[in-house]
């Protein structure tokens, strides 16, 4: 089924430069979803819609009845209420999953030790998450052989469309590439955090206009994981990006499509919002712990391995499959009127599992801020586009610095003139009442105009920042000076290197450690070898022990182990002897202090060494 957009009445030079910057995004060996046409996929799905108060749901159209227009005036006529759309009526089970999975000639696809990456804690709070899949809204497993089989007998072509747009704001053409995928099989088939039907993904390419008219690249942001703001963005010039001419290439995500600019695979952290604090204070206990090597970005999140290999299917320029351009905007009816849910709706409070909105909407209704505000959502509000823009820019600067130095100048100028005229007449004061025998005057009770010396005080203060500020200016020259392309990060995503521990210990160690750990728990509650205390300590320095061993720590582990025993110890016996004998006790506090010090500063040897 043909999407409804025409593109022969659009702006022939907007297509032009969409074509001549767009992507090649390259997939790993294994994915099922490829880029799709929005109608195709429309035209198997069926709408639904749910009312606030009704318990069950209603269906507006079959799969089947559906097209892009009738989606438009659907969202139009029901606007208040929750719209979505579902691509599988019935998940696949039993015999015919089986032979879909004998049958749909997946390509292999070896994973990594996810857990092997990251920490304990890790584990533990992921062992959580996937309990909770048990009692929260999730998409079945069988979805996705159910949506491969839609989507490979009815949506799969030779060219893939992505869904295109020019946006002109502050100084930048915002030139944004939209790409719709049948499912995230994120969690099913690469062992992510979640499944949901439909997909909606994006790569936005900022060209800067020049003073004299004309366009070039300056910054490129892909959706991605963990990124933010700043973060999103990289310089055209960036080495991390890779080039087909003027086509940068995206790394896509396995099953969970997002992109990447280097190809490998990522320690993606998935933080719920209740698990911020905890978060932050595990990070300051992992940061006193020596013999740890887990970074303090995963240590206390969920952690998952994002795969953005790049070994698989490549569509774009010098790739053997094409794009094709489909042009759309704020006019087109099915984006413009359709605010629901592209997939199956699951209800899940932790909205992993629900499906997403268009790529005008969040699932709320309310616009994304990426598309209403590109340039803003890049963080590039405060990017000059230009070095030539940058360069007037620290002209004009320069002209109102110079302005206000002067105001400041002759302001001062009036203060110290009047604070030395108050400081003369009370002289002259005192002496005429000195010569004459009179009544020493009596002092104002401000002093020599006191609130008049504080304010000369503050402009000076101003005077001198100005001047400093003006002085950088001045020494930058015609040009304003030009960071690293890496300088507007506050956190460069980066793959996993090769010396990440991969040894065969350390991977079947991280599959069963939680295991094993609940293991030991049912031990300690049903028969404790000596005691529920002792056997809860011992348990965990045996967890402890073995994960340290896996990592290759142990002898620091050890050394760490034994100082904090000797502390524990010296407390307990520093505070047996505060009871009995007060000297001998501040004789202990001062050995305990010398020993506190004497440990932090051989830790600070090891991380310096």
């Amino acid at each position: 089924m043909a999407d409804s957009s025409d593109t022969s009445d659009t702006d022939e030079g907007d297509l032009a430069l969409l074509r001549a910057y767009e992507p090649v995004v390259r997939y790993t060996a294994g994915e099922l979803f490829l880029p799709t046409a929005v109608g195709a996929y429309v035209g198997r799905a069926a709408l639904w819609r749910r009312r606030p108060g009704e318990r069950r749901d209603e269906c507006l159209a079959q799969a089947g009845e559906l097209t892009l227009e009738r989606l438009a005036e659907a969202g139009e006529r029901f606007a208040g209420d929750g719209l979505y759309l579902r691509l599988v009526d019935r998940p696949m089970r039993g015999g015919e999953y089986r032979r879909w999975r004998r049958d749909a000639a997946q390509p292999s696809f070896r994973p990594s030790s996810r857990f092997a990456a990251v920490g304990l804690f890790a584990r533990l709070v992921d062992a959580g998450l996937r309990v909770s899949l048990l009692v929260r809204g999730t998409v079945p497993g069988g979805t996705r052989a159910a949506a491969h089989h839609l989507y490979a007998t009815h949506m799969q072509g030779s060219d893939h469309p992505y869904y295109a747009r020019v946006f002109r704001d502050g100084g930048y053409v915002a030139l944004q590439y939209w790409y719709f995928y049948p499912m995230n099989d994120w969690r099913s088939t690469f062992s992510g955090i979640n499944d949901h039907e439909a997909d909606w993904e994006q790569v936005t390419i900022f060209l800067a206009e020049t003073l004299g008219g004309s366009l070039c690249p300056a910054w490129v942001a892909f959706s991605a994981h963990d990124e933010v703001g700043d973060d999103l963005r990289r310089r055209w010039d960036d080495p991390d990006i890779e080039f087909v001419g003027t086509h940068p290439v995206v790394y896509a995500g396995a099953g969970s499509h997002a992109g990447a600019y280097l190809p490998g695979e990522y320690v993606t952290t998935v933080a719920l919002a209740w698990l911020n604090r905890l978060r932050a204070v595990s990070r300051q206990v992992l940061r006193a712990l020596p013999w740890t090597g887990d970074a303090p970005e995963t240590s206390a999140g969920v952690p998952f391995i994002d795969y953005h290999r790049g070994d698989g299917v490549g569509i774009g320029v010098g790739e053997r499959s094409a794009w094709h351009p489909v042009l759309f905007d704020d006019d087109t009816p099915w984006v413009r009127d359709y605010r629901g849910l592209w997939g199956l709706d699951t209800r899940d409070h932790f909205g992993g599992e629900r499906a997403p909105a268009g790529p005008r909407y969040e699932r709320d209704g309310a616009v994304r801020s990426g598309w209403a505000n590109p340039v803003a959502w890049a963080g590039l509000d405060e990017e000059y586009p230009t070095a030539e823009h940058g360069a007037v820019l620290l002209e004009r600067r320069a002209s109102r610095l110079e302005r206000r130095l002067a105001r400041l100048a002759a302001e001062i100028d009036g203060r110290r003139r009047a604070a030395r005229e108050s400081r003369a007449s009370n002289r002259a004061r005192a002496a005429f009442a000195s010569h004459t025998g009179a009544d020493k005057p009596r002092r104002p009770r401000t002093g020599p105009d006191r609130h008049g010396v504080e304010a000369l005080a503050r402009l000076r203060t101003e005077q001198t920042a100005l001047r400093e500020e003006l002085d950088a200016i001045v020494r930058a020259g015609t040009r304003p000076p030009i960071d690293t392309p890496h300088a507007h990060l506050r956190r460069r995503a980066l793959p996993l290197t090769a010396d990440t521990p991969r040894q065969r210990f350390l991977a079947i160690w991280s599959a069963a450690s939680v295991s094993v750990m609940l293991a030991g728990i049912a031990l300690v509650v049903i028969s404790p070898p000596v005691g529920v205390l002792w056997s809860s300590a011992g348990l965990i320095a045996l967890m402890l022990a073995i994960e340290a061993a896996a990592r290759g720590r142990l002898v620091r582990f050890t050394a760490t182990m034994g100082a904090a025993g000797a502390v524990v110890f010296a407390v307990l016996g520093a505070v047996e002897v505060v009871v009995r004998n007060w000297r001998a006790g501040a004789a202990a506090v001062l050995i305990l202090a010398s020993c506190a010090l004497l440990v932090a500063n051989l830790r600070t040897w090891m991380i310096n060494r």
